[in-house]
């Protein structure tokens, strides 16, 4: 059970760019500007006491970093303001974001084992501002630097999503890490705006198949299961795949199939498990959607620097009967599947179709399930001169009951893996950590071992 503790915080105030910015009005491309995009993306990092924050106020160190670096990223100092056709651009005014100061009389030792998402401190480590929680005409990010009795110290910071995605916001981490050491310095690579690469061509025309915007035409019904009684029965919970889990789910693979990813692997067991879970209609579909970085591997090719959202969200369709009555290696092609649909034509398309059809969000049925992976963006190696952080990643798992965001963790036996933080009604929980002890435990009986559902945290 979560302990409780004090947490003093200091008023909220604006950090604003250290120089003069230019004043202007700039648009976001049309991926940014996808109603599925506009909430906000809290992320954490957990450091140990370094003999650095003794030498120096590590407060003091980050927000004159802040203030440096958003003379390079000033539009995240402006605000969102709607513009024709119900088009959202950046007002670069120069209002800063909001950054608070706080102590929390606990040390790392005590919050180790929350130090995952979901992670139950959330509310005391990032305190909204009374402005910060709009998506227009509210300060676009949002830092609080928590220091702990242990000497210790928590970095928290929520982004509007809308501006940027994970990699952007890790992007800006690191250029205030390398200000941070070196305040003369200018962060490299100096950030790259261009977000006309990654808006509809004139006239935007549709080539491909969109199943990740297409959830009506994926539904036989659009009811939510009979298992959830109310929103108040949801519970959260992060289960844990290191190597031990990655190995035992490989045995389910065919020799047709000699390779997958972890990603690929967690995923579609998870989606598969969790489908189960939920007792769905046999005949019902269910949508897994999932964003796929388009850096550095398509037409068009973004420039380093790029910090804007960057990805595509390709979907895997399935009827529940056929999730249910085959295998694992089913939803695991699924999955390779819509990863491989994503091509310059797709990405292309992807774009025209959300301008033609009033940029739809992502489904909100519990029933689908949307993945993103931060795994990867390296959160989790941003030093600001006192080390690397213990966990970098999510905070809560995802901003809503039917998105998961996946976050690299090494737990405290010292294993190193992908924790991912399933939301779900209380009963299907249990439905789906019996699923998932059944689907790991099966193929590593064949060498005496068992697993146990590694289930780090709840909410």
């Amino acid at each position: 059970m979560a302990r409780q503790f004090l947490v003093r915080h200091k008023e909220a105030e604006l950090i604003v760019p250290a120089k003069p910015t230019p004043r202007e009005i700039r648009p976001l491309s049309d991926i940014d500007d996808q109603k599925g995009h506009r909430f906000h993306l809290p992320m954490i990092m957990f450091f140990s006491y370094n003999q650095f924050l003794d030498e120096k106020n590590p407060v003091g160190v980050i927000r004159d970093a802040v203030a440096k670096a958003l003379v390079y990223y000033y539009p995240y100092a402006g605000r969102l303001i709607e513009g024709p056709s119900d088009k959202i651009l950046v007002n670069c005014t120069a209002e800063g974001v909001v950054f608070r100061e706080a102590i929390a009389e606990v040390g790392l030792d005590q919050l180790r084992d929350f130090m995952q998402p979901p992670f139950p401190y959330s509310k005391e480590f990032l305190v909204d501002a009374s402005d910060s929680t709009e998506i227009l005409d509210s300060p676009l990010m949002l830092i609080q630097v928590t220091r702990l009795i242990c000497g210790g110290l928590v970095l928290a910071i929520r982004i509007n999503h809308a501006i940027s995605d994970a990699v952007g916001l890790v992007q800006f981490l690191n250029a205030v890490s390398q200000i941070s050491k070196d305040p003369s310095s200018a962060p490299s690579p100096l950030p790259v705006w261009q977000r006309w690469l990654l808006s509809a061509r004139n006239p935007p025309y549709v080539t491909c198949m969109h199943n990740e915007f297409e959830v009506e035409k994926n539904s036989n019904s659009c009811t939510e299961p009979t298992i959830l009684a109310s929103p108040l029965n949801l519970v959260r919970r992060g289960f844990f795949f290191g190597a031990q889990e990655i190995k035992a789910i490989k045995k389910y693979l065919p020799p047709n199939i000699p390779y997958a990813t972890k990603f690929d692997l967690v995923t579609a067991l998870v989606w598969r498990s969790r489908t189960i879970a939920l007792q769905l209609d046999p005949e019902e579909f269910v949508t897994l959607t999932y964003a796929v970085n388009v850096r550095g591997k398509n037409k068009p090719k973004l420039p380093s620097g790029y910090y804007g959202n960057g990805f595509v969200s390709p979907a895997a369709v399935s009827k529940v009967s056929q999730l249910y009555n085959n295998s694992f290696v089913y939803a695991l092609e699924l999955v390779k599947k819509a990863k491989h649909q994503v091509t310059e034509d797709f990405i292309k398309s992807a774009i025209d179709y959300s301008v033609l059809h009033g940029k739809p969000g992502y489904s909100t049925l519990l029933k689908d399930w949307i993945v993103s992976d931060a795994s990867r963006t390296g959160i989790d190696e941003v030093d600001f001169g006192w080390g690397k952080p213990i966990y970098g990643g999510t905070m809560d798992g995802g901003p809503t009951f039917n998105m998961t965001v996946y976050s690299r963790l090494r737990n405290t036996q010292g294993d190193d893996g992908l924790v991912v933080a399933v939301c779900l009604p209380v009963a299907a929980m249990e439905n789906f950590q019996k699923e998932m002890e059944k689907m790991i435990k099966g193929p590593m009986d064949e060498c005496n071992k068992f697993w146990h559902p590694k289930i780090i945290s709840m909410l």
